[in-house]
């Protein structure tokens, strides 16, 4: 059995520029709520819940893909009546924009119009390519469409971000 012991992996001709065969995870950075406290909203149009869900990357080579792992743990309430729905989304902070395809709807119906309480784990991923080498942020952002309020995060769901980049 032979063993390999080094310190430094470096480029031939310039640091950093070791090559890396493609699909292998270059960098892997994480945000999980657990354990924060629950983030609530009631607004009619989409605000960032909480910005301790702020996830930040900075690729390392300007032609990976960045694959974005998130789950959303979404409670939905309404005190009476029968509907509840909000819309979330993923939002790149740094570029000002929701992230393309992550954007969606979560109804809770109650037929009998005595109000309801709905909580929901909202797992969904988006593959990217990178923008190049700069950091970039991605958060969440809700808006609530029917009911008395939405939130992230609450005792029974948690919320997380995991942004993965992988060489190419």
């Amino acid at each position: 059995m032979s063993t390999l012991s080094v310190d430094t992996i470096q480029g031939k001709t310039t640091a950093g520029t070791v090559a890396m065969p493609n699909g292998t995870p270059v960098q892997i950075v994480n945000m999980n709520g657990q354990g924060e406290s629950s983030s609530n909203t009631t607004s009619s149009s989409f605000v960032e819940i909480d910005t301790d869900f702020r996830t930040t990357i900075t690729p390392k080579f300007s032609d990976s893909k960045i694959m974005i792992f998130c789950t959303m743990g979404l409670r939905l309430y309404k005190q009476s009546g029968n509907d509840a729905r909000c819309t979330y989304r993923l939002y790149d902070v740094t570029g000002g924009a929701a992230v393309a395809g992550t954007q969606a709807q979560v109804r809770h119906y109650d037929y009998n119009g005595g109000g309801h309480y709905g909580a929901f784990p909202i797992p969904f991923n988006v593959l990217m390519d990178s923008w190049g080498t700069t950091a970039k942020t991605f958060t969440f952002q809700l808006q609530l469409d029917a009911g008395t309020g939405t939130a992230t995060n609450d005792d029974t769901q948690s919320t997380s971000i995991t942004i993965m980049e992988i060489a190419q």
